[in-house]
């Protein structure tokens, strides 16, 4: 029986077996007692998984909310924002980063990826955050249609040097790449779990800087804004006023599990796997088939290559799974792949073009 080469984490992070048994405990706890299983997760573990967290982000526990995703995430900032900011966004970005701007009718200068359909000109994007004296940079760290990645840290120094609020939609980096908030400088990362996280559906991790709570204060609150105060149970704004008040303890388990999954690998040692299967990929690619320059330079481990539909349908016959786009697949390996993996997608590019 053949089985399957899973090369779709862009689409969908895979699951591992060992960070299932926490929360199925927990679901079984729920079967005879519902309110204590919940008590002791709200209680004892959310407030060790948000410290843990925080540390996999280099950040504050201060600066840490748990949210469902990120599009819930970035309408709930935008609604705190006074409506006049200035905001450069990426044309072909996706829709969740840019909508709720458009949506609220934000003043937005748009940028646009060069002719190759990959390359995002950093000069450029520089220049036209002065020249149109932009507010707020908000773009995807990775992005969806090209695999392009960005150098945040290098950008986020240059919007704290000319004070522009930096934004970064995190969910197609965070779990493959390093990524510390103290080296960074973003005002705001934020990121859904279930892609290169690889902890399921139903949570998002947001960071906000003190910096940016301070200047746009929450407008939307619930149970987790309030805190004791002056011995009184008051609302008190913060980072987690973005948090819903019943968050998801399974989902926030199954988090909690693949952090320390990827702590225990070294996401430094993740990072580099990926990067070598990314090389080894582009080393058998034809430059006619490949979206973008063979180098690796501001590349992720996503890569996308032209296949018409016949060559797609003989993809997925042959067992192996990627994401078809018009007359593109992409193809996104993570640290479960191997170079098995990668020279089994080869052969059957191979394969189809010898027939």
């Amino acid at each position: 029986m053949n089985t399957k080469t899973y090369l779709n984490t862009a689409a969908c992070g895979l699951l591992d077996e060992s960070t299932l048994q926490e929360t199925n405990e927990f679901y079984h706890a729920m079967l005879t007692e519902s309110s204590l299983a919940s008590e002791v997760i709200r209680d004892k573990r959310i407030p060790e998984i948000r410290a843990n967290l925080a540390s996999f982000l280099g950040a504050s526990v201060s600066e840490i909310a748990f949210v469902p995703n990120f599009s819930y995430a970035l309408n709930g900032i935008v609604q705190s924002l006074k409506g006049t900011e200035k905001v450069l966004l990426l044309k072909t970005d996706y829709p969740s980063v840019y909508e709720p701007f458009r949506i609220n009718q934000f003043d937005i200068t748009w940028i646009e990826v060069a002719e190759d359909g990959f390359t995002i000109d950093i000069s450029r994007l520089k220049d036209t955050l002065l020249r149109e004296q932009i507010d707020m940079l908000v773009i995807s760290h990775v992005q969806w249609l090209s695999g392009f990645k960005l150098d945040i840290a290098d950008i986020g120094a240059f919007c704290k040097e000319h004070k522009i609020v930096f934004i970064v939609d995190a969910t197609q980096s965070l779990g493959a790449v390093q990524i510390d908030m103290g080296k960074i400088h973003a005002d705001v990362l934020i990121a859904s779990n279930y892609k290169w996280m690889n902890a399921g559906f139903g949570t998002g991790v947001m960071y906000m800087s003190a910096s940016f709570q301070k200047q746009y204060p929450p407008v939307i609150g619930g149970h987790n804004s309030y805190a004791t105060k002056d011995n009184l149970w008051q609302y008190v704004p913060s980072v987690r006023s973005f948090e819903p008040g019943h968050t998801n303890l399974h989902g926030l388990l199954l988090l909690d599990a693949a952090v320390r999954l990827k702590q225990a690998k070294g996401m430094a040692a993740i990072e580099t796997h990926n990067r070598e299967l990314t090389r080894q990929l582009l080393h058998h690619l034809t430059d006619e088939m490949l979206i973008g320059p063979k180098s690796l330079d501001n590349r992720s481990s996503i890569v996308y290559v032209r296949a018409d539909k016949q060559l797609q349908e003989y993809i997925k016959e042959n067992n192996v799974v990627v994401t078809r786009f018009n007359e593109m697949i992409r193809v996104s390996m993570h640290f479960y792949n191997t170079e098995t993996d990668v020279m089994k997608f080869i052969d059957v590019l191979n394969t189809y073009k010898s027939q």
